[in-house]
């Protein structure tokens, strides 16, 4: 899995892992929160997806300039954080440390 690091700041929350289109989709309970990608050919979409509404991507790209919306896949609900990007690593530390507390804005409940 790309961007490992992530899962050991998780790990309380007990997440599941399944593989989805070429990315790792990071499962808590009943929702989807973080999906990572790595793709060689096409990295413009590369580091880690927020599943996230329309509704919150206003405050999250304010709290973190560094999202933005995916450029290669036409999933536009989700945000994401460019593994290119300077603070990467403390970003990503940040949004699993919200999702760690609940924060209604990260996560999207599974269609059953």
């Amino acid at each position: 899995m790309q961007h490992k690091f992530i899962l050991d700041h998780l790990k309380p929350l007990e997440p599941i892992i399944k593989v989805m289109f070429g990315n790792h989709a990071i499962y808590i309970q009943d929702r989807i929160h973080l999906s990572t990608r790595v793709n060689i050919d096409d990295p413009k979409d590369n580091g880690i997806w927020i599943g996230t509404s329309f509704e919150h991507h206003e405050s999250l790209k304010s709290e973190f300039p560094s999202l933005t919306n995916l450029k290669a896949v036409n999933i536009k609900k989700w945000l994401l954080l460019p593994d290119t990007a300077d603070d990467f690593e403390s970003v990503a530390i940040e949004l699993c440390d919200m999702i760690k507390k609940g924060d209604p804005r990260i996560g999207v409940a599974i269609k059953r």
